[in-house]
């Protein structure tokens, strides 16, 4: 077949693609539209939005209603407007051809509850983001109390990481690498139950098992302070057993530093 009659064949079968796409939306512009298929994506049980939530706040903002056409729907508003709910991660609003259309929603994982001195509470997520707390679900994650007050939920972690002056005067990059540390590590995760600021801006980890406290100082070589404190925890402590001890410093370098009951 000669070069320009293919050519020929590919502009003419094109053309009818797109008029018969065009027929399908004019035709569909009108019909009423039922509710979003919602999928939730979330870390374990952390439901802080369901289907129903969704719903209902699209519906108080006017995105949804009876009656609604195709023609109605705004993919890109309702996205811009479930992106920006503090509990929101990602989000993705797309229509289909035929009138239906989708919500797909990636929520945010905290890893860390905050509770601050004026009595405040909020969550740290798992990106070094602030949230506020959930009428829906309460999370299990680690404790942070003591010296600090974090109530901006603008605040980013990777800004204050990336600016000299910003990390001089906050907390909350050193509570976020800690935070992060932690919870990564599986015998970590499971040995402490709460971190604490001191006045001084130095972190003390309350263990889930015991009743002392482990000093860690500064959060400057996390990891070698903690394979210290795991090397201690494994080999000295279940020797000498978990009543023992009041303290257990782990600032210094190379060594552990225990203060008896």
């Amino acid at each position: 077949m000669k070069s320009w009659l293919k050519n020929t064949l590919w502009v003419l079968g094109g053309g009818v693609v797109l008029i018969l796409m065009t027929f399908m939306r004019s035709s569909q512009s009108a019909n009423l539209i039922g509710l979003p298929d919602i999928h939730i994506d979330m870390y374990e049980d952390m439901r802080f939005l369901s289907k129903d939530d969704i719903l209902q706040r699209l519906s108080d903002k006017g995105f949804i209603r009876p009656g609604q056409t195709y023609d109605d729907l705004n993919c890109l508003e309702i996205e811009s407007y479930l992106a920006d709910l503090p509990e929101v991660k990602t989000v993705n609003v797309y229509s289909h051809l035929g009138g239906k259309w989708s919500i797909d929603v990636v929520l945010r994982q905290p890893i860390a509850r905050i509770f601050n001195l004026d009595g405040s509470s909020c969550y740290l997520d798992k990106d070094g983001t602030l949230m506020p707390l959930s009428t829906n679900f309460s999370a299990h994650v680690l404790a942070v109390t003591g010296n600090i007050n974090e109530i901006d939920f603008s605040k980013d972690v990777n800004t204050i990481i990336n600016n000299d002056s910003l990390k001089t005067i906050e907390i909350l990059d050193d509570l976020y690498r800690l935070s992060s540390y932690v919870c990564s590590d599986e015998f970590l995760s499971a040995q402490f139950t709460q971190v604490h600021i001191n006045p001084y801006n130095e972190f003390e980890l309350i263990p889930r098992v015991g009743e002392h406290r482990v000093l860690f100082g500064e959060a400057e070589n996390i990891p070698g302070k903690f394979k210290k404190l795991e090397l201690f925890y494994t080999e000295g402590i279940s020797r000498a057993g978990w009543e023992e001890y009041d303290t257990i410093n782990v600032m210094y370098a190379n060594q552990v530093v225990c203060s008896r009951k």
